[in-house]
């Protein structure tokens, strides 16, 4: 069988050379300067902040002070970690991979319902993390749905959901190693699409990747956790008539 033709050079729409390029892309991938820039939220080893020239996205840092204090109290961790090329890095890799792992993978989830992953972008604190900008509609960062439970908007329809969030996940044999309501964003993702999205906390941290090798395993590694995480939670209200 034969090859089929390739396009023509008359075909194929100009590309910009040179400088024509680089304003948009270091408006995306930087160097950004953050120096003067307020976090949108802090976890336990990053920074979020706006990203300066894209609404729809968000750029997590490491935050190193974080870091070391957390591996000064736990010397085997210090002293094997040394020897990562990716050093404190090496969460952005464990994210990226499972996003395309996940999204890539036959499934029955039509679309993986967690924040995009774009890339990586200098900045003036360090590599950051390119991510889609989950909302709350008016401008904002959408609540969590831990920030739900804690302002009594936790719903029995939200409860369903939520239900069938992790339950899309497990589908999607999505590993997720920090399972809490913290990281379940519930407003509306870059194309205006409403929902709950996994925000933070998922990849694979394992030596030995087995739940990433079963998705058996992971489903019951995940209903397991969930089963846990509502537990926690304050039984759902009634939803407002």
């Amino acid at each position: 069988m034969s090859a089929p033709p390739l396009p023509s050079a008359s075909a194929a729409p100009a590309l910009p050379t040179g400088d024509a390029a680089a304003p948009g892309v270091q408006a995306v991938f930087g160097p950004i300067d953050l120096s003067g820039a307020t976090p949108l939220a802090q976890g336990g080893d990053r920074y979020v902040f706006q990203h300066p020239h894209e609404p729809g996205l968000l750029i997590k840092v490491m935050d190193m002070q974080a870091r070391a204090v957390y591996l000064q109290a736990r010397p085997f961790k210090r002293w094997y970690k040394q020897f990562q090329r990716e050093s404190a890095y090496r969460v952005y890799l464990n994210e990226f991979s499972e996003y395309v792992c996940t999204t890539t993978r036959p499934s029955g989830v039509w679309q993986v319902p967690m924040a995009r992953i774009l890339g990586a972008a200098q900045t003036s604190l360090g590599l950051g993390l390119l991510v889609e900008r989950i909302s709350d509609g008016n401008g904002g960062l959408a609540p969590t749905v831990a920030d739900l439970a804690r302002q009594g908007r936790f719903t029995v329809t939200l409860a369903a959901k939520l239900d069938e969030f992790f339950a899309d996940l497990a589908d999607a044999h999505l590993v997720i190693h920090d399972m809490s309501a913290s990281n379940v964003a519930c407003g509306y993702n870059a194309e205006g699409r409403p929902g709950l999205y996994l925000v933070d906390g998922f990849g694979v941290l394992p030596l030995i990747p087995i739940h990433a090798w079963s998705r058996w395993l992971n489903r019951r590694r995940v209903m397991r956790k969930y089963a846990a995480l509502r537990a926690r939670m304050p039984a759902p209200v009634p939803d407002p008539d």
